[in-house]
């Protein structure tokens, strides 16, 4: 625990963390992109149902796991970092690199997977970025979607670069288009299927 937890720990009491964790997990969820993926990306998937890789965990995300479950799917999780695994899905997460995504579910085969604020946080250059598409891919079912979200002040546009172009096609997910940008951040979300 570090200094700064334990001394907010002795002046607000023991929940003042948890507390300021929520708050701003409730301050990201209200950002436009986040609203889109609640509001829209999230119930579409869960119509569709089956086995969804969630790659990245973070505390508002748990929300999306509950809501795709309700609808019926079977989420599984996967950080690179272990620490994580607190906001994975219990018995369904699995520590590691995405770019490594082909090795570590090996003995699965997904419907669907979520790939959000990972490129540009981790996954930086134009290798990795590849790497991890390729992976995720051989994971996917033929036909199933991937919903991949990145920042424009993070990296280059990957489908531009041609990254995605060998294993998935564009394609609208829910009531959006293949393609949604946002004026108010600099986060950009693209849908694609897995090609047969």
């Amino acid at each position: 625990m570090g200094a700064g937890t334990v001394l907010r720990t002795l002046i607000f009491g023991k929940d003042a963390d948890r507390k300021r964790r929520s708050a701003k997990a409730a301050r990201i969820r209200a950002l436009p992109d986040r609203r889109v993926m609640a509001e829209s990306y999230v119930p579409a998937l869960a119509a569709e149902g089956g086995r969804i890789l969630w790659v990245g965990c973070r505390e508002y995300t748990l929300d999306d796991y509950a809501a795709l479950e309700a609808g019926g799917g079977e989420v599984w999780t996967t950080d690179i970092d272990a620490a994580a695994e607190r906001w994975g899905r219990s018995g369904r997460h699995r520590t590691g690199d995405v770019c490594e995504a082909d090795g570590i579910f090996s003995d699965l085969i997904f419907d669907a997977v979520v790939c959000n604020g990972v490129l540009g946080y981790g996954v930086d250059n134009s290798e990795q970025q590849q790497r991890a598409l390729k992976a995720l891919a051989a994971i996917l079912r033929p036909g199933g979607r991937l919903l991949l979200g990145w920042n424009t002040d993070k990296i280059s546009d990957p489908v531009a670069a041609g990254f995605t172009e060998a294993h998935f096609d564009p394609t609208p997910l829910g009531d959006q288009p293949s393609r949604v940008r946002f004026d108010a951040v600099t986060h950009v979300y693209d849908s694609f299927v897995r090609k047969a």
